[in-house]
C-alpha cells in the first residue's frame, strides 16, 4: 500500500505557516529565543546604570540634548523589564551593546555588557588651576585632563543633570577636588588610579536621599582625588 501524504508531511513541501503565526496548541513559529522573550526579563540597578551610561555617552557625543537626556533617564529609572528600557535607547548608537542584534539578552542570560566609552566635554587643567563655583551647569560627561594642574569643582549648588553625570579622570601629576552637596552620591567602581596616585574620601556617605549621582571613573598617574562634603 502506498503511503498517504498530506501537505504537511509530503517530502519537499515546506510548512507554509508564516513566521510568528501561532499554530493551534503551539508556540509562534520562528519566535523561540527571539527579542520578545528576553524583553520580559526583569532588570536591576546594574542594567539601569548601564542604560544611563549609554545616555550620558549620547549627550557627550551630541546625539541627545539635556531635555531629552532627562526625559529618557526618567524612563530608565522607572524600568522594570528589558522591554521597558528599550524605548529610551533604541535609536542610540550605544544601545547595540545593551541589545545585541537578534537578542536583548547576554548569551548566558547574565548581566548586559557595558556600553562603549564615548568622551564628552573636556576640562583642561594643564599647568593651571581651574575652579567651578556657584550654579554652574555640569555636563553629562566631563573629562578632566592635563598635567601639573588642579581642578577644584564645587558641586554643592551646581546644576547636575537629573540622571547624574560621569566625571572621567585623565590627568597626571594633578589634583582633583570635588565638593559635594549633603545628598550627592559618588560611585568609584570604575576609578582606576595608577602609580603613586591617591584617593581620599573625606566626604563620607550622603546624609540624605534623592541626591544626584556622580560616576567617578578613569585613571591617572601621580594624581590625587579628594572628596569633601563641606
Amino acid at each position: 500500500m502506498k503511503p498517504r501524504w498530506t501537505d504537511s508531511t509530503r517530502p519537499g513541501i515546506v510548512d507554509s505557516v508564516a513566521p510568528g503565526v501561532r499554530p493551534a496548541g503551539g508556540r509562534p513559529i520562528g519566535s523561540i529565543g527571539t527579542m520578545s522573550d528576553s524583553d520580559a526579563l526583569r532588570v536591576g540597578d546594574r542594567e539601569r546604570e548601564q542604560a544611563v551610561a549609554v545616555l550620558h555617552d549620547a549627550v557627550g557625543g551630541g546625539y541627545l540634548d539635556l531635555t531629552e537626556f532627562e526625559d529618557r533617564s526618567r524612563t530608565v529609572y522607572a524600568a522594570r523589564t528589558r522591554g521597558d528600557l528599550r524605548p529610551a535607547l533604541a535609536d542610540l548608537p550605544g544601545a547595540a551593546s545593551l541589545f545585541p542584534s537578534g537578542s536583548a539578552a547576554a548569551p548566558d542570560g547574565g548581566p548586559l555588557p557595558g556600553p562603549p566609552a564615548v568622551r564628552g566635554e573636556s576640562l583642561d587643567i594643564d599647568w593651571t588651576t581651574v575652579k567651578r563655583r556657584g550654579t554652574w551647569s555640569v555636563p553629562a560627561y566631563l573629562v578632566v585632563s592635563g598635567s601639573m594642574g588642579t581642578a577644584d569643582l564645587d558641586l554643592r549648588v551646581a546644576a547636575v543633570p537629573l540622571g547624574g553625570c560621569v566625571l572621567e579622570v585623565a590627568a597626571s601629576w594633578s589634583t582633583i577636588k570635588l565638593r559635594l552637596a549633603p545628598a550627592t552620591v559618588v560611585r568609584t567602581a570604575e576609578l582606576r588610579l595608577g602609580s603613586m596616585s591617591t584617593f581620599k574620601d573625606k566626604a563620607g556617605p550622603p546624609t540624605g536621599p534623592g541626591g544626584p549621582v556622580i560616576d567617578l571613573r578613569g585613571s591617572g598617574n601621580w594624581t590625587s582625588v579628594v572628596l569633601r562634603r563641606v
